[in-house]
């Protein structure tokens, strides 16, 4: 991703560590430069920018992927739309975007929405960073084709 000048100025959104399930890629808000306008499921350019490099780049690999969509913790207005039913918006979303880019269906292992339950700053829950993006490439054997053996 490094090697991407059209990234260059939006590449320290994106987080990678690596977890028990996997290589973990985060896009993550940082305050005044969201992925998403405030409320909105649909990816904003900066979002469809990263999405589309990690598609690129996930396109190589045989990995599945599991796509989790975080909010903050901030309460919803009253009759409002819940971080639940945003969060999961908002990471169906992106796989539609993976998906245009290039990531084949059989490689989405799973779509979830995680409101504001797994904070990445659990000492500010109200940060701009919780709100994010997580796709994970899978530790696992990839998908083989019906019939085939190893």
């Amino acid at each position: 991703m490094q090697e991407m000048p059209e990234l260059a100025e939006i590449s320290n959104q994106v987080q990678m560590d690596i977890t028990p399930e996997g290589l973990r890629i985060q896009l993550v808000d940082q305050e005044g430069r969201p992925m998403f306008d405030p409320g909105s499921t649909e990816p904003n350019e900066r979002a469809i920018t990263l999405l589309r490099a990690v598609a690129q780049i996930a396109s190589r690999l045989p990995n599945r992927l599991a796509i989790s969509g975080h909010t903050d913790s901030a309460p919803v207005p009253e009759g409002g739309y819940s971080n639940w039913s945003l969060s999961s918006d908002r990471a169906n979303a992106a796989r539609v975007v993976l998906q245009d880019s290039g990531i084949a269906d059989d490689r989405i292992y799973e779509v979830r929405g995680k409101a504001g339950s797994e904070p990445l700053y659990p000492d500010d829950p109200y940060m701009a960073g919780n709100r994010r993006i997580s796709i994970v490439l899978l530790r696992e054997a990839p998908v083989m084709p019906p019939g085939h053996r190893l």
